[in-house]
């Protein structure tokens, strides 16, 4: 596809395909909504009078209009829950259609094995997983100031997404059967790829999931990992990562990079700031842009990794299987 405007089909227009369209509102003109699927005729037709968009009542439908010129695509946003993605995915990467999938890659890892596998089986079409913290300016600018040896070397990795929703009781993401886990899969699986992203691989050393909905999926999860190999001067071998995911909890949304140099500190909800803290206690702040670009900077990414074959930080699904095994072992852990 020649550069230029980048025209996506959101598939699911349900909470979380907001963000994406208002992602592409803020784009500048460089990527735009052309079709939405939904089989809620409220949600597609609401998506569709945001954006312009055509609307359908599939999937199927979706894609057989983009092949046959009705209405062409560069990309699918896909944006259902996790345990109906399979057949999706392969429809669309089966049309040469790129793809963007919401996070967690799948509810299961025998889906997320699938999922890679198809990923693997179309090398020539893009697949990519929305982790979009991947774009928070200040999770970049924290990755250079560990790179640059403003902590020293990394010892501690600490992530809490955490906030009270009590909304999620009733609905498909605490069904266990339709979701496949809750506040560790949801939350969590951003925090695994962080670990992954900042640091390298990792490994699931321990878990304990609470459950405050009964016959629900875990409400919190507290879980302990490991790095793998060196990555770097500043990046040893075995560096810890404590996580903690909640849905039935006081609001935290904190990333702290411990080293034995200092430590940097961000918060979610002080937007503008990263903390640095040497080992003295004094403590810096440092002006960041605010992370509410992230989702733009992620379809972006989205748009010049399909047009230009640029190199972004976009997850792929070989990331999105490694949060799902590390996602796996933890729930047989917490057992």
């Amino acid at each position: 596809m020649a550069d230029g405007v980048f025209s996506i089909g959101i598939i699911g227009a349900g909470g979380i395909s907001a963000a994406h369209i208002g992602a592409a509102k803020a784009s500048d003109g460089r990527v735009r909504v052309a079709a939405v699927a939904d089989p809620s005729a409220a949600n597609r037709e609401k998506a569709a009078a945001e954006t312009g968009a055509a609307a359908y009542e599939s999937a199927e439908a979706m894609i057989a209009a983009h092949s046959s010129g009705a209405t062409p695509l560069g990309g699918v946003v896909i944006c259902t829950p996790p345990s109906i993605r399979v057949k999706l995915v392969k429809a669309a990467l089966k049309a040469k259609l790129p793809v963007l999938s919401e996070k967690p890659l799948a509810h299961t890892l025998s889906d997320a094995k699938k999922l890679a596998a198809l990923a693997a089986k179309h090398p020539r079409t893009p697949a990519f997983v929305a982790y979009c913290h991947r774009f928070a300016p200040a999770v970049l600018v924290m990755r250079k100031l560990v790179e640059s040896g403003r902590v020293g070397r990394l010892v501690r990795f600490e992530n809490a997404f955490a906030c009270d929703l009590p909304g999620h009781k009733d609905k498909w993401f605490s069904d266990p059967r339709a979701a496949g886990g809750g506040a560790f899969l949801d939350m969590g699986s951003h925090s695994l790829d962080l670990f992954r992203f900042l640091i390298g691989p990792a490994k699931t050393l321990g878990a304990v999931f609470s459950h405050a909905w009964k016959k629900r999926t875990e409400t919190a999860a507290t879980v302990l990992v490991r790095g793998g190999k060196k990555n770097g001067t500043r990046i040893p071998a075995g560096v810890a990562g404590t996580i903690l995911s909640g849905w039935a909890e006081s609001s935290r949304f904190t990333l702290s990079l411990v080293g034995d140099g200092g430590t940097l500190f961000y918060d979610y909800e002080k937007p503008e700031e990263i903390i640095f803290k040497d080992l003295l206690g004094k403590a810096e702040s440092m002006p960041v842009e605010n992370h509410g670009v992230r989702f733009t900077r992620q379809i972006v990414a989205f748009a010049d990794a399909v047009q230009r074959k640029a190199k972004t930080n976009l997850a792929t699904f070989e990331d999105g299987l490694a949060a799902a095994a590390l996602n796996d072992k933890a729930a047989r852990l917490a057992e």
